[in-house]
């Protein structure tokens, strides 16, 4: 199964509003058109078209309901379950509204698809920029955990559970990181975890073999390792996975500038 995942849209309510100097629905609708399968014979990838969408969170910057409506229009035009997640940007209220636990384009917390389950877990702390499951959260995780453990497992969230080498971001991460990830490698069935919120690609595999991975962001791009807020000029960035049949995961980023 081929999973698209991106992260970090940042939506306003203007389709021609700016955000450090780039439109995001103009970014969103280039990164749409570099994935078409219809394009990536001229880009020179071979690759099947997607299986499933996953949007780790700030789908808005600071706007929400109308933007989650158009984006849903959007994204139901790819004809593909899409996972979206809310991150520190977007509207608790307006999300809930648009994006129910079904539909086409919906905020579930279990999916299963190709002999893998998918858990979408939701670090929004309403108010913070930094992140957190919480106890109730955790305990809920663990018994999902518990059940279905012949399943390979891939969990997805918006804020980063481990320091990606950016000072100024890493003060943002998940605030109960560490006790996320002593919970999630007690369960070998789970073979990664997939976020957004550092806008810049990010990959570890930890000593228990659990993949840590971001997707670029979809708007704009932090400059990894900077100690203070900085922007690289770089094109809309997704993440593909692979989720094989055997349990096994792949996983690549593409830079995206649209169809030649």
């Amino acid at each position: 199964m081929r999973v698209l995942h991106i992260s970090d849209l940042h939506l306003g309510d203007d389709p021609q509003w700016s955000y450090q100097g780039v439109r995001p629905w103009e970014r969103l609708t280039e990164a749409l058109i570099g994935v078409d399968p219809d394009c990536l014979g001229a880009q020179g990838l071979s690759r099947a078209p997607f299986d499933l969408v996953v949007v780790t969170g700030d789908l808005a910057h600071d706007q929400g309901e109308s933007v989650y409506a158009k984006l849903s229009e959007q994204l139901a035009g790819l004809k593909v379950p899409v996972l979206v997640l809310p991150g520190n940007h977007d509207d608790p209220e307006g999300f809930q509204r648009i994006f129910t636990d079904s539909g086409q384009v919906s905020y579930c917390r279990e999916y299963f698809a190709g002999g893998w389950r998918i858990l979408c877990l939701n670090s929004q702390v309403p108010g913070q920029i930094t992140g957190r499951l919480g106890g109730q959260q955790l305990n809920a995780l663990e018994q999902d955990l518990q059940q279905n453990q012949d399943l390979p497992t891939l969990i997805a969230l918006h804020h980063a559970p481990v320091e990606v080498g950016t000072p100024w971001l890493d003060v943002q991460r998940l605030e109960d990181g560490e006790s996320f990830l002593e919970l999630v490698e007690r369960y070998p069935q789970v073979r990664g975890v997939v976020f957004g919120h550092v806008h810049q690609d990010f990959a570890e595999r930890r000593q228990s073999g659990l993949r840590l991975l971001a997707a670029p962001a979809v708007s704009i791009q932090f400059e990894p390792g900077s100690a203070v807020f900085a922007v690289e000029p770089s094109p809309p960035g997704v993440r593909w996975l692979e989720l094989c049949s055997d349990g096994s995961l792949q996983s690549e980023v593409w830079w995206l500038e649209g169809c030649e």
